[in-house]
């Protein structure tokens, strides 16, 4: 640190500094960053060691969580400043560095970010098996250094198999390789270490079913061992003739190599493949006449060219798997947030890619303006609805509206003056919100007053809103414990994070997070909280089993007292001698005064007469004591197994989740029920020339084609965020939205499903597929990145059904040509 610098300028200066190729940086938990910032920019309580515990999934590879999002849950801090603040405050164990380097990322634009996932690698050598966290910059050479060190092989001959499939292995050969080239279908992987059998040859139990690549190049070939890759940057499609269309091989049937965190792409592309008329104009060079470069909103058409060219690829190539590095190239030009390697929303590119097609195929050259305005108050609807139509396709005319573009009315009425506003609008999808569960299971631990009894293990069912007393009451039910005697805690392993009042939200309890626990308590005594731990070599202290909870009565109690009581809380799993408690000196730990963080607190709890001082020179009650212990001693007489030993009650067996199903017609009847503004979203009435909180009514008018469905999986707020896991029933065929019309023309249309979007995984993350039906063969197909295989149609009901694709039934729709595709009228 500099001369004159301050400790928060020091790290807030090293945060800042640009990112270098190779260098190291460290993750820190946001929580214990904000103690940090507190003690430093406000003299605040001491923050404590260093605890990353809240984020991180498995500690003992410092795999962080997926949902994690950096300046929410977590900084960056370059390795200088890590040693720094380490030096400083210490770490809570020896768990807590999460160690991650600078990689450089991009096909085209190369650019520069900290891998904060890496590469999770499971090593096996025989029945060993170890996992790993190693970044994706890292080499074969790299990872065979790592395994000769855990396995004691470096001086034998050795050689590493990638596990694909159960029977499906590559070996790797070429030392330079590097291991991200290997993730195209996730961050996990499997690498079995080989040495030679003892008469010097190699067994053929993986070389049999070995896959041999000697140059395994990126995104050349699928997880799932794809025979063909066409690259689009090499091979181009604009000659392609109708006759080519006869002769598909592939006829759609073509996976799409991920090219770093692009399932997110590849799914939205294979629904909006199997859309038949969108695919047929595309291949048919049809797309080529109405490209309108002229249009200053549009791409040039650059993106339509591209997606056309893509197109061909699938269904007019020889290949069975396509890499899509041309349009991904294109589209990050067209669209700068998609152009990294960051996972993306795929219903976001969907929005986009629609759009950008259809400002690129917009048939009116010359946008006239035209101001919307609200129809007078006597105005037929169909007179409005027809007039609004009229004024929408004077400004946007293209395949994409004639397959996708619907129209919805929305209402709006003033709660005081009763004005009435209607306005149609042009609908491209609907975003459908899903009712949300109202109960959810939580596990929870009771630490009972008995010492002779363990923590209890319990499965209860909460409310999903309310606050945390009804947590309480729920668990009264199942532990027969009074909800009065009961003190709600977070635990972040061996300390209390925080103690929750029971008039605080349900809401705010982060899941995962931290584990809660029950305290029995007296309702009337005071409490003091008691952590375990030993200063190790270094002088911070290193945390260790169960706290405790003791009740100190409000009589004056001696010293010697207080410690009897305290052994006897920890009897079941801490054998003392009669000796060892006779004084201070004879115990082996020390009690001191900590803070809620267990950072040491300068007050003696022995006072000058021998009694027990639980009052602070400030004032303040002793809230925390850490009995401090010998490290010999610890291992002689405390048996941690039975410390953090867990009964579970039958809740813990028997506790399941209701069924939890919606239908796809409540989503659509939620989208379309009235509802009155918040006062962030409120309406300008013209009559009382002021915001007002009107209600707000959507109905459905004209139908699309194409009728696109998001089903609102992710909620967000300003302190919670959230996925919703709840199974949609959708129709496959005859779906019928004229419970929802307001205009009588087409109330008899059906639709029949075409294609679905699933997303797997939590928030931040995850990883996305799609299912489709193919006219090519008249089956449905699940599509995961290169990979594509039959499935049965009952797959595509799931509670990761993320976005619906459906087309209208029609006389003269889709039987399943020899080349895939008939004509459909979209006029």
């Amino acid at each position: 640190m500099k001369s004159g610098q301050t400790e928060e300028t020091y790290v807030n200066d090293g945060r800042n500094t640009s990112l270098a190729l190779g260098d190291i940086w460290y993750v820190v938990s946001q929580k214990w960053y904000d103690r940090w910032n507190r003690h430093v920019k406000y003299d605040g309580d001491h923050p404590g060691p260093i605890e990353n515990h809240d984020i991180l999934l498995n500690a003992e590879i410092s795999e962080v969580r997926d949902e994690m999002l950096e300046n929410i849950d977590f900084v960056f801090v370059p390795l200088e400043c890590w040693n720094f603040l380490v030096k400083k405050y210490g770490t809570s164990t020896e768990n807590t560095a999460i160690k991650r380097q600078v990689i450089e990322f991009g096909e085209f634009s190369k650019q520069l970010k900290i891998d904060l996932s890496g590469v999770k690698i499971e090593m096996v050598f025989g029945e060993i098996k170890m996992k790993r966290i190693l970044s994706k910059s890292d080499t074969v050479e790299n990872l065979k250094t790592v395994m000769d060190e855990i396995f004691h092989v470096k001086d034998t001959e050795r050689r590493l198999w990638l596990k694909k499939l159960p029977n499906n292995f590559i070996l790797l050969k070429d030392d330079q390789d590097k291991l991200e080239n290997f993730t195209l279908s996730g961050d996990n992987l499997v690498v079995i270490l080989e040495t030679k059998q003892s008469d010097g040859t190699w067994s053929e139990k993986y070389s049999s079913a070995a896959k041999v690549q000697t140059n395994f190049e990126r995104n050349s070939s699928s997880a799932f061992g794809s025979s063909k890759t066409v690259d689009t940057d090499t091979i181009s499609t604009r000659s392609m003739t109708q006759a080519n269309l006869t002769r598909s091989v592939s006829g759609g049937l073509v996976g799409l190599n991920n090219l770093g965190n692009t399932c997110f792409m590849a799914s939205a592309l294979q629904c909006l493949s199997n859309i038949p008329a969108l695919t047929q104009f595309f291949i048919s060079d049809a797309y080529e006449s109405e490209i309108n470069e002229k249009n200053p909103i549009g791409n040039r058409g650059d993106l339509a060219r591209a997606y056309g060219d893509l197109m061909k690829q699938m269904w007019c190539g020889n290949s069975s798997t396509v890499a899509p590095r041309h349009f991904k190239s294109v589209l990050g030009r067209c669209a700068p947030q998609f152009s990294g390697y960051l996972q993306q929303d795929s219903q976001e590119l969907m929005a986009f890619l629609l759009d950008g097609l259809h400002e690129d195929l917009n048939r009116i050259t010359n946008k006239p303006y035209i101001n919307q305005e609200d129809a007078p108050e006597n105005t037929a609807d169909s007179v409005a609805a027809q007039r609004s139509w009229d004024n929408h396709k004077k400004r946007n005319d293209s395949i994409i509206t004639d397959l996708f573009h619907g129209q919805y009315r929305s209402r709006l009425e003033c709660p005081d003056c009763m004005k009435v506003s209607k306005i149609f609008d042009p609908l491209m999808y609907m975003s459908v919100s899903l009712p949300r569960k109202e109960e959810k299971i939580r596990e929870i631990d009771l630490i009972w007053l008995d010492p002779e009894r363990r923590r209890t293990r319990y499965k209860i069912i909460t409310p999903r809103e309310g606050q945390v007393i009804d947590l309480l009451y729920s668990a009264e039910k199942v532990c027969g414990l009074s909800a009065d005697r009961m003190m709600l805690c977070e635990l972040s392993q061996s300390i209390i994070e925080s103690t929750i009042s029971p008039t605080q939200k349900l809401r705010d309890i982060r899941d995962g997070r931290y584990s809660l626990c029950i305290f029995e308590r007296e309702p009337q005594l005071p409490v003091i909280k008691v952590y375990n731990a030993y200063k190790g070599y270094t002088s911070y202290l290193k945390y260790f089993g169960n706290p405790l909870l003791m009740q100190v009565p409000k009589r004056e109690m001696s010293y010697k007292e207080f410690v009897i009581a305290l052994y006897m809380k920890m009897s079941r799993y801490v054998q003392l001698t009669d000796e060892a408690l006779q004084s201070e000196e004879t115990l082996p730990f020390k009690i001191k005064a900590v803070n809620q963080f267990g950072v040491e607190q300068s007050h003696d709890l022995c006072d000058e007469d021998d009694n027990l001082s639980v009052t602070m020179s400030s004032g303040k009650p002793v809230a925390y004591i850490a009995l401090v212990w010998d490290m010999d001693a610890k291992d002689e007489y405390f048996k941690l197994d039975e410390c953090n030993a867990v009964d579970y009650h039958d809740s813990y067996r028997t506790t399941k989740a209701r069924k939890n199903e919606v239908n796809l017609e409540d989503c659509i009847e939620m989208y379309c029920k009235q509802e009155t503004l918040n006062e962030d979203n409120m309406w300008w009435c013209p009559n009382c020339k002021d915001f007002k909180q009107a209600s707000k009514k959507l109905d459905l008018w004209r139908l699309p084609k194409v009728l696109v469905i998001h089903l609102k999986r992710f909620c967000y707020s300003r302190h919670w965020r959230d996925k919703i896991e709840t199974m949609v029933k959708f129709p496959h065929h005859d779906l019928s939205l004229k419970k929802f019309m307001l205009s009588t023309d087409q109330s008899d249309v059906k639709y029949d499903l075409r294609g679905v979007v699933n997303h797997y995984g939590g928030l931040g993350g995850g990883h996305y597929t799609a299912y489709c039906h193919s006219v090519a063969d008249d089956k449905w197909h699940v599509y995961d990145d290169s990979h594509v295989a039959s499935c049965t149609s009952d797959k595509c009901n799931s509670p990761s059904a993320y976005v619906l694709f459906y087309t209208q039934q029609e006389p003269d729709r889709i039987n399943g040509s020899s080349n895939g595709f008939e004509p459909m009228d979209v006029n």
